[in-house]
């Protein structure tokens, strides 16, 4: 309970400073002002967009409305720091109504917005998962935008979703609750009603071009890219593996080289000289030799960003190619710095992982290469056709916002993205079957994690997990299985986990206040499997 009550903030009296009355300039297409007439008589409902069809003038319509009536708005957005265009066109409408909320500002200036939010001078606070409860006065609208992301799910306790807070908190208290996504989740598109809008704001047509899959960057990619550049025009190129390389393999013996804290292979950085793990970021001096068998025969598979960086530097040495990651992009200045400049065309390639797909809209991109996205198609997850289908259109939404782009995509899968890639309705409507008495929508899961030092005490644990749900009326609810979890060891704890559904969240919900057991996590609608 104290770990939920921590994420308020008490409130204490303030009176109005001034009402508000704003009126904004924004033009609506015919099939804008419908989508928006729909969000309007509906309490919660999903504006289904696809990429650069006009969704944020409609949430903008939106606030207007609401705070023309004395309210005030949370718009919430997966992660806070990869938004500068949307805080800058935010701010540019709003003025000082607006307050941007995220964990790496100060104490001081989160002490001045919560101030301003008393004396109701705020209206509007934009922010990622804990700007969802801020003290707002009259809050009459909750947009969650991008509300697929995974970014909402917190991965440590209290394991909410925001997306399903909003949800949550709009039917309690009678506030609107607007979704938003060009690739909406299946579980909101089953769930609540929804507005279609199809047509792009700006004219544009993109053409899609597969190719095979290879550990190298193929002749022909290399002229698509020396095409584009000779034209004016920038270039993205998408890539799931952060790092050089995400495995180094032993020819000889066949083995990877794993963390030894960690179940799982690491990455190269050659600009370390070293080997990471990306998940509890222990790192080793890069060897030629293998530790296993002591031969030369290390060898190197897939292409991480690093290396794309490097190579596609010396191919176009005249031209400016910059990485776009987690490993290059460590603080918000770095952030904000590459992407003005790619904004202002000072820099030709953009190459980067998945922060590439958040939203960010460039109108000079032409071209986007998408590799391996065989990688997160073929994942050990009921999500992976939703994840890799749903990636493949972000990152093309950053291509052709104006005239003409092209995607060319790495794949051995042409024939299931080719069904897909102009209508992702479809793609939902053929998924749903596969999920039926299984998977969300349909069912609710919940997830028994169990870490420890001493792979023994984890055993035990998880034995008196077993015992506990033996003795448990299991009505209504399936045990999907116990055992060790796909990577088994973390930063140096074993991991196992068991995984039950059911139809009725109650029941899970019962069964996970039952299992409370020291050294036992529970996550209920878990989006991690790893």
């Amino acid at each position: 309970m104290g770990e939920s009550a921590n994420l308020f903030y008490p409130q204490k009296d303030g009176k109005v400073i001034h009402n508000v009355k704003i009126d904004i300039d924004i033009n609506l297409s015919h099939n804008q002002q419908n989508s928006y007439n729909f969000l309007k008589e509906n309490k919660i409902s999903l504006l289904f967009g696809d990429t650069g069809s006009g969704k944020t003038e409609i949430y903008f319509k939106l606030f207007e409305n609401i705070i023309n009536s004395g309210k005030s708005c949370i718009f919430l957005v997966p992660e806070i720091s990869l938004t500068p265009q949307m805080t800058k066109r935010l701010k540019a409408r709003f003025g000082d109504l607006v307050a941007i909320w995220h964990s790496k500002i100060t104490k001081k200036k989160k002490e001045e917005i919560l101030e301003e939010i008393y004396n109701d001078k705020i209206k509007i606070v934009m922010g990622a998962r804990s700007a969802l409860f801020l003290p707002l006065k009259n809050l009459g609208l909750i947009v969650v935008d991008e509300e697929h992301d995974d970014s909402y799910k917190a991965n440590n306790r209290p394991r909410y979703n925001a997306r399903d807070m909003a949800v949550f908190i709009g039917e309690k208290l009678g506030i609107k609750v607007v979704l938003g996504s060009a690739t909406p989740s299946l579980t909101s598109y089953k769930k609540y009603p929804y507005t279609r809008l199809k047509e792009t704001f700006h004219k544009s047509n993109k053409k899609y071009k597969f190719i095979q899959n290879s550990d190298f960057i193929s002749e022909y990619v290399i002229e698509k890219i020396k095409k584009t550049l000779k034209d004016g025009s920038q270039v993205i190129v998408f890539l799931p593996t952060r790092g050089n390389f995400k495995y180094l393999t032993c020819k000889s013996c066949g083995k990877g080289i794993k963390c030894p804290f960690c179940d799982i292979g690491m990455s190269i950085h050659r600009n370390k000289n070293a080997l990471v793990c990306h998940y509890c970021n222990y790192h080793e001096r890069l060897s030629s030799i293998c530790p296993n068998c002591k031969s030369n025969t290390l060898s190197v598979s897939r292409l991480g960003t690093a290396e794309v960086t490097k190579v596609l530097s010396e191919i176009f040495s005249d031209k400016k190619v910059a990485q776009f990651d987690k490993d290059s992009v460590s603080t918000q200045k770095k952030l904000n710095s590459i992407l003005k400049d790619f904004s202002e065309k000072k820099i030709d390639i953009l190459v980067g992982t998945q922060m590439l797909s958040k939203g960010h809209d460039y109108h000079d991109v032409k071209l986007v290469i998408v590799f391996d996205i065989d990688t997160i198609l073929n994942m050990a997850d009921f999500r992976s056709r939703w994840r890799a289908m749903s990636l493949l259109l972000q990152v093309s939404g950053r291509v052709g916002r104006k005239g003409e782009g092209e995607i060319v995509v790495q794949s051995s899968n042409k024939e299931f993205f080719e069904n897909y890639l102009f209508d992702f309705e479809n793609f939902l409507k053929d998924e749903l079957p596969y999920c039926k008495d299984l998977y969300p929508p349909y069912r609710k899961l919940l997830k028994v994690l169990i870490a420890h030092k001493d792979r023994q005490k984890a055993l035990n644990l998880l034995e008196k997990v077993r015992q506990k749900v033996n003795n448990f009326d299991l009505k209504n609810i399936e045990v999907i299985g116990f055992g060790e979890a796909p990577i088994s060891k973390i930063a140096g704890k074993y991991r196992f986990q068991a995984l039950f559904r059911s139809p009725s969240a109650r029941e899970l919900l019962k069964l996970s206040h039952y299992l409370n057991i020291q050294g036992v996590e529970i996550d209920i609608d878990p989006v991690n499997f790893a």
